[in-house]
């Protein structure tokens, strides 16, 4: 795939869509009872890219639900189903979230890097990527992980 080709994304019913320009830089599952509620699921499997390369083609129907300090939630409010979401780093940078179901090719996906909050899982697992346990292990490995593929994405260029 080359970086001219967008990826394309939905909800569930469709009402939602977005294109991404390039395959996401990064791939974890949350298993945070935040996730767990809005995703109706065990964790969430999402992957991370710049908000820049994440763009609503059709977004009328998206609602930003369990507003945080930093993370906003974007909801189909047809479906109910994460679609988008976002994160301010800083002025300028931005980061874009998006479900790894809303992918029509699954393929271009990246492996999972980590599951993170996993002592809010609610199933064992044992599929060979590494568990991270605590509030505080969890947000420094996702944000060490976010930080180590960006610039391998800068790099990479």
């Amino acid at each position: 795939m080359t970086n001219k080709e967008e990826i394309h994304c939905h909800c569930e019913c469709g009402k939602t869509q977005l294109n991404v320009a390039k395959p996401p830089m990064l791939r974890f599952h949350c298993h945070c009872t935040i996730c767990q509620k809005l995703y109706k699921q065990p964790f969430s499997d999402v992957t991370v890219m710049w908000a820049k390369d994440a763009k609503l083609i059709q977004g009328e129907f998206i609602e930003y639900r369990r507003p945080g300090l930093l993370l906003k939630r974007g909801v189909c409010t047809q479906c109910e189903q994460p679609i988008l979401a976002t994160m301010t780093l800083f002025p300028g940078v931005k980061l874009a979230f998006v479900p790894a179901n809303r992918y029509g090719d699954q393929s271009l996906l990246p492996k999972p890097s980590a599951h993170i909050f996993f002592h809010r899982s609610e199933t064992a697992m044992d599929d060979g990527i590494t568990k991270y346990n605590g509030f505080v292990k969890s947000e420094l490995i996702i944000s060490w992980l976010i930080v180590k593929s960006a610039f391998a994405q800068l790099f990479a260029r």
